[in-house]
């Protein structure tokens, strides 16, 4: 009999889900984990509209010592809507890392795919933060057993500072206004307009707000800009904290050694104080971020706007997503921010050859929210 048991985790393995988010951990200068209290489960819902959640048991332990989830979703491919998964969420404690155990654990993957029959989606989108080398190699590295990853490029995902304020740009006749429920119509029409010609953009519906795919967005916290009373631009700031959480476990040496004096300047300056070893880091996410025929200008405005609007808030940052590839990228990283990144792939079994437009021909756009 083998040690290690794969299965589908219950709601009764959510203890020992939780606690393998928090004790895995993103090595950097700042060290971060990304949690999920009080329940895992519960913030599965961004990831897609159904998830199935792998676990690996080391039978002599009876420890959870690995997992992994499956998600579907509508989602826009070559323009046109059509369900696909998306991979997230791999956990393997450091010392079983070594072996066959990713191996055998796609293997279990693919009964599960397998398994959905008609249901079964065509390919996977995942994405692999340039930060986690090890994770890039093990999964893109075509080892035996595992499915073929394409990369599709680089996905900016900077954590913008909320600290001083930015220089406007304001665009002639383009105003900023609130969203509200009685616009979440007219939010949600202009989304899959101007969204759908992006490769793996979700499809959005009324019905994902507040209560589904974006738990928590309500219509209220879009920000629009506005030319003649017409939806030319949209951000929404998605505020997560109460389902899913990211905090700091470790600072290098001279982070460390710096942090007692940021954070003392912290208290005269307009600057965000480093919080402490295990604390969670204050942050927002910016979702939804379409415009018009992808206006630059446009975009960089409400942009920009958005970032007044909140910086006074309670984040320390607003973390946005876009493609390298995306005219409005540059307008993102013009803002000061904290550098990040990952690599997005499409991800399918080598027995079900994948087809679609290449980011050279259709710019992909995820929700970084939603990762």
């Amino acid at each position: 009999m083998s040690r290690y048991r794969f299965a589908l985790a219950t709601p009764e393995d959510d203890v020992a889900l939780r606690a393998r988010m928090a004790q895995d951990r993103m090595e950097g200068a700042i060290s971060v984990s990304f949690r999920r209290e009080p329940s895992y489960f519960a913030g599965c819902c961004v990831q897609g509209d159904e998830t199935q959640v792998v676990k690996c048991v080391d039978t002599q332990t009876g420890t959870l010592v690995g997992l992994g989830s499956l998600s579907t979703a509508p989602a826009y491919v070559d323009g046109a809507a059509r369900a696909i998964g998306y991979l997230s969420d791999l956990r393997v404690a450091p010392e079983y890392r070594r072996g066959t155990l990713l191996a055998r654990g796609y293997r279990y993957f693919r009964q599960l795919h397998d398994g959905n029959g008609a249901h079964a989606v065509p390919f996977y989108t995942t994405m692999i933060y340039e930060g986690n080398a090890p994770a890039l190699a093990a999964l893109t590295g075509a080892r035996a057993g595992l499915p073929r990853y394409r990369d599709w490029g680089r996905f900016i995902t900077p954590a913008l500072n909320l600290d001083f304020g930015v220089k406007p740009a304001p665009v002639p006749g383009v105003t900023i206004a609130r969203g509200s429920s009685a616009r979440l119509a007219e939010i949600v029409a202009f989304l899959n307009r101007w969204q759908s010609h992006k490769q793996f953009a979700p499809v959005y519906r009324a019905t994902d707000f507040p209560q589904g795919r974006f738990r928590g967005l309500r219509a209220e916290d879009f920000y629009l800009a506005m030319r003649h009373e017409r939806i030319v631009g949209t951000i929404a700031v998605w505020d997560q904290a109460a389902f899913r959480q990211t905090h700091v476990e470790r600072y290098s040496p001279g982070l460390a050694l710096l942090r007692p004096a940021c954070n003392a300047l912290a208290r005269v300056l307009p600057v965000r104080p480093l919080p402490a070893p295990g604390a969670r880091i204050p942050g927002v996410y910016l979702a939804c971020l379409a415009t018009e025929e992808d206006d630059v200008n446009v975009f960089r405005h409400l942009l920009r706007a958005t970032h007044e609007a909140i910086r006074r808030g309670p984040w320390h940052f607003a973390i946005a997503g876009l493609h390298e590839k995306d005219p409005r990228a540059a307008a993102l990283l013009q803002m000061r921010h904290i550098p990040a990144a990952g690599r997005l792939f499409a991800v399918h079994f080598a027995d079900q050859p994948l087809s679609m437009e290449s980011p050279a021909q259709r710019v992909p756009y995820v929700e970084a929210g939603c990762l």
